[in-house]
Formats: structure tokens, C-alpha cells, sequence
């Protein structure tokens, strides 16, 4: 199929996240101004149809206090349907960054159109000043759990945490600290039998690595996803063994999203693709994050940027954008039968 671009928002940056709805729909989750953060924004979220096709704004998500922002997130549902969005942003004097803005939760009845937030939800207290990132993700049952990460600038440490929920989001009282010292802004995914995986991007030369952890145990690190500059990354379960990365292409003069592959459950990952090129006009991309539409290989991924090249007006205007693409684009005829399984994915 021919990949197909779509504008979720304009004048809009950070950082896009996707959700499936029970009904189908696809939410988008993002920060509603063209900025890392010196400007005044709020979390709003948008929702398309079925296919990842005709974006309409749903609600606000997180509004900003007075003076500051609401930039920085982590979505998922809980497993009684409810929407939860964690979330942080700054205080902004002239154009510089006066303080933290706090650790929200929001939760959703209603598919997104209104929300409740939480200004002081039941989270450690070292967790009260950390920035949350990527999808808030079910372990089954009544446990949730979702990451957040504490940067001290160049040179300094930069931590990141698992936070668990026991009771379906309405509190968070277990941690679990990874990353080495090395790591910020995380995607989890669970596979099942207490394993979890995180695609984290590093602190110092910013690539993606894989972290692992069994029961909630001690991490291991498993190695590299991605080159230097190449972040940050989310994880998508496809069936019980294959694993799609996708990831931002920060290289100066290379902008792009990239994507690998695992058909093992993570312990092994293809080569690297492509999937898309903003060519050398774009400045700032990335922040991709993929849901899939159907059994087919069918996947929609949201990523924004300063320049889209396939559009002939006004290409250089902050965007958050989606595209729709299939896996059997990619793959070669031989290797479908290794990724399908019959039952969650057919190709």
C-alpha cells in the first residue's frame, strides 16, 4: 500500500502519542504549541477513525498553570477502559526555564472528551519531580505501570524509573530504578510471564538500548537498537513474538524515522529501514509512535516535524503528522511466513 501522510495538528510539537480506543478510533496525545517547552501550551488530544483517517480535536488533556506548560507525557489505558495521561511541563520567564510545573495524572471516562486531573496523584516522592514518558502499559489484571526519567543536565546522572500500579492506576507504589545512570525518556512493553522490555534513550550520546526485567526483578541490559542520535524509540507488540521498533532519525542531513524488527520476542532485531525522509530542510523530527490497525500489517505511526517535504504548501511549519504504511512493504515475500502466526498477525 502507498504510504499515506496525515495532519493531526499545525503549530504543534511534542511529543505525539498514539492509543487504540475498544471502539477502533486512534487517540493522539501531544503539546499544542511549536516548542520544547519556552511557551505557554497545553496537553490536548485528537481522535481519526478506524483506519487513522480524518482527525478531529477530542479534548484538553492537562491545561497549563498561569505562566508554564503541560509538554511532557505518558498514555495508556487502565484495565477498565478509563484514559490516563501523566504529565509535566515547565514555568517559563522570558524565555527561559524557571521551574518544574509538577507530576500530574489525568483519567478519561469518556473516550477523551473530558478529563479529570489529579494535582497531586499517589506516586513516590522521588517520582513527584521526574518528567513521564511513552505509553502506560498493562501487566494484566489490575496492574499498569509507566516510566519517568530525572535529567541534572550535561554531565550529571540521568535516572529512570519504572513506576507499578496494583489497583488499576489509582495508586503507584512500587519502583524499579534502570538504565545505569544512562537513560532518560523510555518505552515499555510487556510480554507476558512478568517480562518486560525498554527501548531507552541514552543520556550521553543519545542511541536506543534494550533494557530487561523479569517480576519486576533487576534489569539487564541488552545491547544497542540504534546508532548515535537515532531517538527516541517505541515499542509495539504485533503478536506474542514479533516487535516492531520505530525510532527518530536525528542525524543532521539523514532526518528521518527508522524502524527494526524482532520476530523473537526482542532477542534479536533485523537490519534497520527507513520508513520516512524529511530531507535536508528538517531541524527538529521525530517522537514517533506506532499503533497497529489490523491483523494485515497494517500500522499507523505519528511523529512531528519542522518540514514535511511531500507537502508543496508551506512545508517548513511544525506539524504533528501520521502515516500509514503496511509491513508487507518491507518485508521480503520470504520472511512473511516467520512474522505471521495465523491468529495475531496474517500476512
Amino acid at each position: 500500500m502507498k504510504k499515506k501522510i496525515c495532519v493531526v495538528a499545525t503549530k504543534a510539537c511534542g511529543w505525539p502519542n498514539l492509543t487504540k480506543l475498544k471502539n477502533g478510533q486512534i487517540l493522539c496525545t501531544y503539546f499544542n504549541s511549536p516548542s520544547h517547552g519556552l511557551m505557554e501550551g497545553d496537553l490536548v488530544c485528537s481522535v481519526s477513525d478506524s483506519r487513522g483517517l480524518n482527525w478531529r480535536k477530542r479534548g484538553i488533556v492537562a491545561k497549563h498553570p498561569k505562566g508554564g506548560n503541560r509538554m511532557h507525557l505518558a498514555v495508556g489505558m487502565a484495565n477498565n477502559g478509563d484514559l490516563l495521561c501523566f504529565s509535566s511541563g515547565f514555568y517559563v520567564k522570558e524565555k527561559k526555564f524557571a521551574g518544574f510545573s509538577g507530576h500530574w495524572l489525568s483519567r478519561s471516562t469518556d473516550r477523551g472528551k473530558t478529563w479529570v486531573v489529579d494535582f497531586s496523584p499517589s506516586v513516590p516522592k522521588i517520582i513527584k519531580n521526574t518528567i513521564p514518558f511513552g505509553r502506560i502499559i498493562s501487566m494484566g489484571g489490575t496492574r499498569l505501570a509507566y516510566s519517568s526519567y530525572r535529567s541534572k543536565g550535561r554531565g550529571n546522572p540521568s535516572e529512570t524509573w519504572l513506576i507499578l500500579s496494583e489497583d488499576d492506576g489509582r495508586s503507584w507504589n512500587k519502583i524499579s530504578k534502570f538504565g545505569s545512570n544512562d537513560s532518560n525518556e523510555a518505552t515499555l512493553c510487556s510480554l507476558g510471564e512478568n517480562r518486560i522490555l525498554a527501548a531507552v534513550r541514552t543520556h550521553n550520546d543519545h542511541h536506543v538500548k534494550l533494557c530487561e526485567t523479569f517480576s519486576f526483578g533487576k534489569w539487564k541490559e541488552k545491547g544497542h537498537l540504534t546508532l548515535p542520535m537515532q531517538h527516541p524509540s517505541d515499542l509495539t507488540k504485533l503478536s506474542d513474538n514479533c516487535l516492531l521498533l520505530t525510532y527518530g532519525i536525528r542525524n543532521r542531513g539523514l532526518m528521518g524515522i527508522g524502524a527494526r524488527l524482532s520476530v523473537d520476542a526482542g532477542k534479536t532485531w533485523g537490519p534497520p529501514w527507513v520508513i520516512h525522509q524529511f530531507g535536508n530542510e528538517a531541524t527538529d523530527i521525530g517522537y514517533p509512535s506506532t499503533v497497529s490497525l489490523d491483523k494485515n500489517g497494517t500500522l499507523l505511526t505519528a511523529f512531528y516535524s519542522d518540514y514535511e517535504p511531500s507537502f508543496k504548501k508551506k512545508p517548513n511549519v511544525y506539524r504533528v503528522l501520521t502515516m500509514k504504511w503496511s509491513l508487507k512493504d518491507w518485508l521480503h515475500p520470504t520472511m512473511l511466513a516467520s512474522v505471521s502466526d495465523g491468529k495475531q498477525l496474517k500476512l
